[in-house]
């Protein structure tokens, strides 16, 4: 406790040595305040005046039509655009095309001093927004009209960039896709030739509608066995139909009737089925024409059988004798059977031709086997091919088109709409510099500055002032000690003094006091101090 007692007023003896310390430098210390207020405060009335310039724009992006395009033109996200348009605008290229445009490159003497102001642009203007689509341009100069200019220079370059970014786009997009169409078109015609030749060289080897070569092998003989069956079961039914006609009798008393003679020609053996034949012709035609293929195969039959019996011998005894008709020919189950098996034969014969044909087609086919699917293997990598590039054309084809309708739609819809709410603007009263802030500055640093002197020269030129400073300094024993005695006019100069340097600060006070009333009026009252002068 003690201990921290003796810290504290050791503390405090040092903090009073120090200040009567500096108290010995203070006129010293006002003398250098004095001189950075006076300097300081000059050079801030000296600060040409700013005027600050502003403009608010709002970027309408709602269109009622728009939605009816979606999936006819290509979307286009106007709020991304204009937030690379913003950040565009602060580029050095188009800045100088701003300084330029407004004559702000005439206060530039040189190439270092333009890309000075360049960079004084680049940190001057202020590109603020993107909330309810609402962008506020500042930009601050010491001259008011070329603030104006400046702001209103990069609101036409905010529009006219923001609305031309989509169309620019648009163009380069369309121009690529008529180049990729072009390259693919070319592509196609190629492709399209190449197999085309392909199947002028190998039209004989072409698959027949989407089945392949072993399918069709597998089909023909299929096809061959089906028809080698029907043709074992027409032979079967026909030797069943042979069987009951060689045990065949006549019925219902026919047996006993005497024959009646021919009158004057000869029966031939064929007659009977001849007669059936004609008999079933005569009720096909009652349904078909004779372009009937069962009519023309009855036809060709019969031709066939007179035919046949023309070509064959008549014996010599039957002909002086008179011709008996068989019994048989006039039985009806007799007709029937006959009637069957003569549309067996005709069956038979056209399953042979049939089982003929598809032989000959598995066995052409089984020749090929080495030289078809190979033929199908390239066709059908030259159709994958020609389907990729047709694929491809027709894609782009499709987006070109979709930009094309895109582009029409912004030109024709006004897909976006800019609407100044506050048109370029400055005040009259210029907005900066704020005089008062700068003047309080000065006045902070000139008096640190004092105490900083007053504290260099005390530390500089040590003094002790009492008993106890002299021994801790010295590290001597004190004796004793005489107190100053002080006549009426010593203390009463000595209290002058304090008074006077009180009265130096209260009127380095006012004095800041009344600068910064005045902060307002310092152009005003610098132009009549030169014009006062100079006269």
């Amino acid at each position: 406790m003690n201990d921290s007692a003796n810290i504290i007023r050791d503390a405090i003896t040092l903090g009073i040595h120090i200040l009567r310390g500096m108290w010995r430098y203070r006129w010293r210390a006002m003398l250098v305040a004095w001189g950075i207020c006076l300097a300081g405060w000059f050079a801030v009335y000296t600060m040409p005046d700013v005027y600050k310039a502003n403009a608010r724009i709002y970027v309408d992006t709602e269109n009622a039509i728009r939605p009816l395009l979606q999936g006819i033109a290509i979307p286009t996200d106007v709020m991304s655009e204009v937030a690379i348009v913003t950040r565009e605008m602060l580029s050095r290229p188009n800045l100088a095309a701003v300084a330029r445009e407004t004559d702000l490159h005439l206060r530039a003497k040189s190439e270092a001093q333009f890309e000075g102001l360049l960079n004084g642009l680049q940190k001057g203007i202020t590109v603020q927004g993107g909330r309810d689509n609402i962008y506020n341009i500042e930009f601050e100069d010491r001259d008011r009209t070329t603030a104006l200019a400046v702001v209103g220079s990069l609101v036409d370059t905010f529009v006219e960039k923001s609305l031309g970014a989509n169309r620019d786009e648009s163009s380069s997009a369309q121009e690529f896709l008529e180049s990729q169409i072009e390259e693919y078109d070319r592509r196609l015609v190629e492709a399209e030739e190449r197999l085309a030749e392909f199947k002028r060289e190998n039209f004989q080897y072409m698959p027949e509608g989407n089945v392949d070569y072993f399918g069709r092998l597998q089909f023909a003989r299929s096809a061959l066995s089906d028809t080698r069956n029907e043709l074992n079961l027409a032979s079967r039914k026909r030797a069943e139909l042979m069987r009951q006609l060689d045990g065949e009798e006549p019925v219902f008393g026919i047996v006993g009737q005497s024959p009646s003679p021919a009158s004057g020609t000869n029966t031939s053996p064929n007659a009977g089925r001849i007669s059936a034949l004609e008999r079933q012709l005569n009720e096909l035609r009652l349904r078909y024409t004779d372009k009937h293929p069962r009519i023309i195969e009855i036809l060709d039959t019969i031709a066939l059988l007179q035919q046949e019996d023309a070509r064959a011998p008549v014996p010599e005894q039957t002909q002086s004798l008179p011709v008996v008709s068989d019994p048989l020919d006039i039985n009806p189950v007799y007709q029937n059977i006959r009637i069957q098996l003569s549309n067996l034969d005709v069956e038979i014969a056209e399953l042979r031709e049939q089982a003929r044909k598809q032989q000959s087609e598995v066995d052409n086919l089984a020749r090929l086997v080495d030289t078809v699917p190979q033929v199908e293997a390239e066709l059908a990598r030259l159709n994958r091919d020609y389907g990729v590039v047709q694929a491809k054309y027709e894609q782009l084809v499709q987006q070109l088109e979709t930009a094309i309708i895109g582009e029409e739609a912004d030109q024709s819809l006004d897909d976006v709409q800019f609407r100044i709410i506050d048109p370029p603007f400055a005040g009259i009263q210029p907005t900066g510099p704020y005089r008062p802030l700068f003047l309080t500055a000065v006045l902070v640093l000139a008096l640190g500055a004092g105490v900083a002197v007053a504290l260099g020269f005390s530390l500089l030129n040590p003094v002790v002032f009492d008993v106890r400073s002299t021994t801790s300094t010295f590290n001597l024993p004190v004796l004793g000690a005489v107190s100053l005695y002080e006549t009426d006019s010593e203390r009463r100069a000595r209290i002058m003094a304090r008074w006077r340097f009180i009265g130096t600060i209260g009127l380095l006070v006012v004095t800041y006091l009344g600068a910064v009333k005045l902060a307002d009026k310092a152009p005003q009252l610098l132009q009549m101090v030169a014009m006062g002068g100079g006269s």
